[in-house]
């Protein structure tokens, strides 16, 4: 209890004795306490002399991040909380080890224990932190990530394509792979279609080794994200030409005197398939 040679500070953060004999040494500690919780500060030792002024710092416990999703969704909004002691004076938020700046897109609660990101971005994928201070202590992390693509149907808006590209023109009995490319997180699932018809292909590539007459024709690549819920699509024409034919787009199954039929590749616009094909010249 306060006393002659005992004194607090206004806030009990600070306790005083004045003229300490022996009988005050000792080990001391000051406990803090609030609704939730209640912490003790390290060990202070102090043996007899004039004075002894001990100050109690509270021992904050380690902040946590919530909610702890770690999938957001391009264009969507997110909003962290950071969590810590009541009497925590300082919130800070930094982005893999950078600090957060507010800004259009990016808002903070008075307090600045409430982040919000309006509009993700895929340069708002990475680690997020709050670290809180009086007295610093080791911040909390969140790793973030980002779905991707694809976030359309069309070919040319989603990112996904069939490597080689059209035109593909081979030799029969020559190998073929093809590779459907999409930049999407997370993993993707794959089908391959075939002039319209499942080949029941689930895999990111298809090979032909060798390659036949029934290899020829349209390759359709469908990629769906199952977190966005989303699927989009590329195709690509594959021709396959006879032993000392032209490797051209003319179908030699399909003549009429001179004139061939000629197909493209077809392409995917608007939700509507476009597929150039018609009679021309052979060769």
């Amino acid at each position: 209890m306060p006393g002659e040679r005992l004194g607090l500070s206004p806030d009990n953060r600070t306790l005083t004795v004045l003229g300490v004999p022996w009988g005050d040494a000792g080990t001391y500690q000051c406990e803090v306490r609030n609704p939730v919780s209640t912490n003790r500060s390290e060990s202070t030792t102090r043996t007899h002399g004039n004075a002894l002024s001990v100050p109690c710092t509270e021992m904050l416990p380690r902040p946590t991040v919530t909610p702890n999703q770690t999938l957001v969704l391009e264009n969507g909004t997110f909003t962290l909380t950071c969590n810590s002691s009541p009497s925590t004076d300082t919130v800070l938020w930094l982005r893999d080890g950078a600090s957060l700046v507010p800004s259009e897109r990016l808002g903070l609660s008075p307090d600045n224990r409430t982040l919000t990101v309006l509009g993700a971005i895929r340069d708002d994928a990475g680690t997020y932190q709050c670290k809180v201070g009086n007295p610093p202590r080791p911040p909390a992390a969140l790793p973030l990530v980002l779905p991707a693509l694809p976030s359309h149907g069309d070919a040319a808006e989603s990112g996904v394509g069939i490597d080689p590209p059209a035109p593909i023109a081979l030799t029969l009995g020559s190998p073929l792979t093809l590779t459907c490319v999409a930049d999407s997180i997370p993993a993707l699932s794959y089908r391959w279609v075939l002039n319209g018809t499942d080949t029941k292909e689930t895999g990111s590539s298809l090979t032909f080794n060798p390659t036949t007459l029934d290899h020829q024709g349209t390759y359709e690549c469908r990629v769906h994200n199952p977190v966005t819920g989303r699927t989009a699509w590329a195709s690509v024409a594959v021709r396959v030409t006879g032993t000392g034919e032209s490797p051209g787009w003319s179908n030699a199954l399909q003549t009429q005197g001179s004139q061939c039929w000629h197909q493209c590749p077809s392409a995917v616009l608007g939700g509507a398939r476009l597929q150039g094909a018609g009679w021309g010249d052979c060769g």
